[in-house]
């Protein structure tokens, strides 16, 4: 059993290789040649899209607000809530980023713990509202 949903982490280095493979694709998409000399700010105005990074931290509120709302005995839930036994000891070689890690860096810029948002995620209407606008609006 995977505790601490250790498989969905996306890394610093990951999500810098996302956005830049969403500006590279946007680019293509404009045909904006590299000798155009046209910044990335200004590619981001013409096509009015948020980094694909902030969509990938959207959706992850998104499925965390899910799973808060889920029944407490819901195998899902239970992973996410659950304390570790004591004498559980991550394998060699894991990596120590953790999903949950990942949903505590997306609420701290927003002063909310993991508590806090489990409770918050109660309210649908707010959690949607939440996910989708306050993951892409920094």
């Amino acid at each position: 059993m995977l505790y601490g949903s250790e498989c969905w982490t996306v890394t610093k280095a990951d999500a810098l290789r996302i956005d830049a493979t969403d500006q590279w694709c946007l680019r293509r998409i404009l045909d904006i040649r590299w000798n155009d000399f046209v910044r990335n700010e200004e590619v981001r105005r013409l096509t009015e899209q948020p980094p694909l990074s902030s969509t990938v931290k959207s959706r992850r509120l998104s499925l965390f607000g899910h799973l808060a709302r889920m029944d407490e005995s819901a195998d899902a839930n239970r992973v996410l809530f659950e304390q570790l036994p004591e004498n559980w000891r991550r394998l060699p070689g894991r990596p120590r980023s953790t999903w949950i890690r990942n949903i505590t860096e997306d609420l701290s810029p927003f002063d909310m713990g993991l508590p806090e948002a489990r409770d918050a995620a109660q309210n649908r209407t707010f959690w949607r509202m939440f996910a989708k606008h306050g993951a892409t609006h920094p």
